[in-house]
């Protein structure tokens, strides 16, 4: 009898942890997903001047 109670009361919070992560997910990971997908060619593209600027290498000699 000590088992079966054990048991069912392992199964109830294995349901709840399950139900729990279920709809954390439904919150908070599904509605931060864009509609689109981004376009990653424009975003180069784009007239950022800090993504246009070349890097320019130490004049330092050894």
């Amino acid at each position: 009898m000590a088992t079966r109670l054990r048991w069912e009361i392992s199964a109830a919070l294995l349901l709840k942890i399950v139900l729990l992560v279920g709809l954390w997910f439904l919150i908070f990971r599904w509605s931060d997903r864009p509609t689109t997908k981004p376009d990653v060619a424009q975003h180069l593209l784009s007239n950022d001047p800090i993504s246009i600027q070349p890097t320019q290498e130490s004049t330092h000699v050894r």
